[in-house]
């Protein structure tokens, strides 16, 4: 595993590694990474597609998380994952329980939020709630880690973008651009 080495590199050399990523086999060097303070940014499942993931397991993200100090943070390149990374963190959550490894909600919640802050150097400025930072801000119908949960509200930068009560406040998808309204079809 190059991580090691690129670990003992980064010490001799004195430069900082921030993030791993793609790193489906950070569970073998969970204890390294927390040392060093570096983070890993891991698919929830996705191991053994291709030769270098092959190693991979679904307990990935758990196992690496469970280390003190660690810095664990769920991605995905995928354009609809990207879209459901709640639902990614619930199926890592899950992966833990089923072999003795527990999370609360809200530190699963930590690596989709003060984790990735963290890794990208601006956690002073946002990543977690607190009075002075930015944040953008969803409100769900449910457990924000349901499939069955649906995004109430969205607030960005203070304002209400997204009411799924209120359609004014709906944005149009790229798909409905330049279709007619119900009214103007003949």
């Amino acid at each position: 595993m190059i991580w090691g080495t690129q670990l003992d590199m980064m010490k001799e050399f004195g430069y900082k590694i921030a993030t791993f990523h793609h790193a489906v086999e950070a569970y073998k060097i969970a204890d390294r990474l927390a040392e060093e303070g570096v983070c890993a940014a891991m698919w929830a499942d996705w191991w053994g597609f291709k030769m270098e993931a092959y190693d991979g397991i679904r307990e990935n993200i758990p196992f690496v998380a469970k280390e003190k100090g660690s810095c664990a943070i769920v991605h995905s390149d995928d354009e609809t994952g990207i879209q459901r990374l709640n639902q990614e963190a619930a199926k890592s959550v899950a992966d833990a329980r089923k072999v003795g490894v527990n999370f609360t909600e809200q530190e699963a919640w930590t690596w989709l939020s003060r984790n990735p802050a963290k890794s990208l150097g601006i956690l002073d400025k946002t990543g977690t709630l607190e009075v002075g930072k930015n944040a953008d801000v969803v409100l769900w119908s449910g457990d924000p880690f349901s499939v069955y949960t649906k995004a109430d509200m969205t607030f960005v930068d203070g304002a209400v973008i997204w009411d799924r009560a209120d359609k004014s406040r709906q944005g149009v998808t790229d798909f409905e651009l330049g279709q007619p309204s119900q009214g103007d079809a003949k």
